[in-house]
C-alpha cells in the first residue's frame, strides 16, 4: 500500500459556503493555491499557507491534512 497526503479543505470550504476566490481574498493567499488544496492536486505543503488555513476554519494541521493509504494500482 502506498501512502498520500490529502487536504480536507474541500470539506470546510462547502461547510462554510465558501468558494475558491473568497477564500484566497480573506485569507490573503492565491486562488492557485486554495485550489491545489481543495483538488487535492498539490505537491507541497506551503507551512504559512496550512497555517492561514488552519487558522481561518479553526482547525489542527491533522484536521486539515491526513495521511491515507491508496492501492497501488489507482496511484
Amino acid at each position: 500500500m502506498k501512502k498520500v497526503m490529502v487536504c480536507r479543505l474541500k470539506n470546510y470550504m462547502e461547510e462554510k459556503q465558501i468558494n475558491i476566490a473568497q477564500l484566497a481574498r480573506e485569507v490573503g493567499i492565491t486562488e492557485n493555491a486554495v485550489r491545489g488544496y481543495a483538488k487535492n492536486t498539490f505537491n507541497r505543503i506551503d507551512c504559512q499557507v496550512a497555517i492561514k488555513l488552519c487558522d481561518y476554519f479553526g482547525v489542527s494541521i491533522g484536521e486539515m491534512f491526513q495521511i491515507r493509504e491508496v492501492n497501488n494500482e489507482l496511484v
